[in-house]
């Protein structure tokens, strides 16, 4: 049993989050790519044209800035996921600005909370269903654009670069697991990894 526990604490780092949310940024950004090229037109309930793909660019830029809050939240504070279990006060729900409200080691504007806000409406809502749960819940669905884009890379950039910082060197977790010394191509930058001569 103990090493399951660790073993799911292993797969809980901040290693793993930052990862599954990178793919979720590459996924939103082949999403923006096509989301160019095609336009939808609906006439009910309210005629509107927009483009293609914007309440699933929605979801998925929701996700991955789900994940890096947690991750980062998990960098933070590790008993988070002590015993093989996520606490509930990070996992209940997809409200990101609450999330990012736990985090101490960044701010965030206004602007980012606001983005916050309206991601934590849209996953549960618009960008994952045609309608909300209840007819009493009001939600206006949020139109793909480039202001937006380059709001999620940059609150992304700013997240992964913390998590980078504070797990490169090694990171320790409950349970008795941690991470060793890693990099990373992208938040590093170009590097110049040492190829060993191989002996004639």
């Amino acid at each position: 049993m103990e090493n399951k526990i660790q073993e799911y604490v292993q797969n809980a780092s901040p290693l793993q989050w930052i990862e599954y949310a990178e793919e979720l940024r590459d996924a939103s950004e082949a999403i923006w790519k096509e989301s160019e090229n095609t336009k939808v037109f609906n006439a009910y309930p309210k005629p509107i044209t927009k483009p293609g793909l914007s309440r699933v660019y929605f979801l998925n830029i929701g996700y991955s800035l789900e994940n890096l809050l947690k991750g980062l939240l998990i960098t933070e504070n590790p008993d988070l996921i002590k015993d093989g279990k996520i606490e509930s006060s990070i996992s209940s729900g997809h409200r990101l600005h609450e999330l990012a409200a736990l985090i101490k080691s960044i701010s965030f504007n206004r602007e980012e909370i606001e983005l916050f806000k309206i991601l934590s409406t849209a996953i549960p809502s618009w960008s994952r269903y045609p309608i909300p749960k209840k007819w009493q819940i009001n939600t206006t669905e949020k139109i793909i654009n480039r202001d937006v884009r380059d709001l999620f890379l940059k609150i992304w950039n700013k997240i992964g670069h913390m998590i980078y910082e504070k797990t490169k060197d090694g990171w320790n977790g409950p349970n008795g697991v941690s991470i060793d010394i890693w990099r990373s191509s992208y938040f590093e930058g170009k590097m110049d990894f040492e190829i060993p001569k191989l002996k004639e």
